[in-house]
């Protein structure tokens, strides 16, 4: 997972802003007037351009988070993030797996915009989130509600009051799910983020967090 697999060599918006200066240097390089362009050239030209806007509308994104929404979610617990970066994995959505491992493939190593292990590393956020939301799932489970047959409070009111729907990261985002897909996807985001918590802070650092659900470490308050 992101939180102990390994870090990116240089903080996230900052490896987004090198690939996105890398991508439209290349895209500089390989650009040649449309009469001297191969359809094969002219494709790679489509492919690198958009990649740069990709990446240039995450950068955005991330901004937004950073700004807003993580702000938003430690002050309501409490809890203060070790790493601003670590909340970005839990949003990033499956359209970003794709995009960042189509760059790594998409050049020789020793010509790509940032170190390869830094792309396979935000090629793996959208899977870090889904284990992070199982960890948040246990642990309410497990070590915070009386018993593990007690039902988990329904998390889609947490998601909707940090806004953690709306802070999705990649193009996906741009969808618009209803029902019971939308209800999945946010008890997933929801879980996902007190999953973090707890791995940051342990059980007391979840205390800000369930208290707005109505329970605490002695149970669901009647």
């Amino acid at each position: 997972m992101a939180h102990d697999s390994g870090r990116l060599s240089c903080p996230l918006e900052e490896t987004l802003t090198a690939i996105q200066e890398g991508l439209m240097r290349e895209y500089r390089a390989e650009c040649l007037p449309a009469h001297r362009r191969s359809p094969r050239r002219t494709r790679r030209l489509r492919r690198i351009r958009g990649w740069s806007r990709e990446i240039e509308g995450l950068i955005s994104q991330v901004g937004r988070v950073v700004r807003e929404t993580l702000p938003r979610i430690e002050r309501d617990t409490g809890h203060t993030f070790q790493d601003q970066d670590r909340l970005i994995p839990v949003l990033m959505d499956n359209s970003t797996k794709r995009l960042f491992l189509d760059i790594l493939a998409g050049f020789p190593e020793d010509a790509l915009p940032v170190p390869a292990k830094d792309l396979a590393l935000l090629g793996r956020f959208p899977d870090d989130a889904r284990a992070l939301a199982l960890i948040g799932d246990v642990t309410l489970r497990l070590k915070v509600l009386p018993g593990p047959h007690v039902e988990v409070p329904g998390l889609a009111p947490l998601c909707d009051r940090w806004g953690l729907h709306e802070s999705r990261l990649g193009l996906a985002c741009r969808r618009r799910p209803a029902g019971e897909t939308l209800l999945r996807e946010k008890e997933t985001l929801a879980r996902a983020v007190l999953g973090l918590i707890y791995i940051e802070g342990g059980t007391d650092a979840l205390g800000g967090a369930v208290s707005l659900l109505g329970c605490g470490p002695g149970g669901v308050a009647g």
